[in-house]
């Protein structure tokens, strides 16, 4: 494959999940619950609380920014992986208990998406970095 072609393929999957994860996290600020029990209101199968729509959001407009600038897609994807891996077992240990007092609350749709994502951005990390090795060995060569 070439590089470009791989570029393309990366920046085209980092786009995919900015804008899930935009859509799903600004579309939760329109279905916030209304009494602040955090839970009780979803976006499609997605549980919708702040804190929730603020990462999400957060992530999909810095997703766009990796995007345009191609340079910080590697950055991107690293963080997205440790940030939503953690987010992931987090949500595993909160589904499975039930706490009202729980500010982000995450359901079992919630750890799906986000172990998905994190398995996705650690896809585009690896296929980065052999990459950005590929083209050093292009040029010593």
């Amino acid at each position: 494959m070439s590089k470009t072609a791989s570029l393309s393929l990366l920046r085209l999957t980092v786009l995919i999940l900015a804008l899930v994860h935009l859509v799903v996290g600004v579309l939760g600020f329109f279905f916030m619950p209304e009494n602040n029990q955090a839970g009780e209101n979803t976006v499609w199968i997605f549980s919708a609380t702040g804190m929730l729509d603020l990462i999400r959001a957060a992530t999909g407009v810095l997703g766009l920014i990796a995007v345009l600038r191609p340079p910080v897609i590697a950055v991107y994807s690293w963080f997205v992986f440790v940030a939503f891996a953690g987010l992931t077992g987090f949500g595993v240990l909160s589904a499975a208990t039930t706490s009202a007092g729980d500010a982000v609350n995450l359901n079992w749709a919630d750890n799906v998406l986000h172990a998905l994502t994190s398995l996705a951005a650690l896809v585009v990390a690896v296929a980065g970095v052999q990459q950005a090795s590929r083209a050093s060995d292009a040029v010593r060569e």
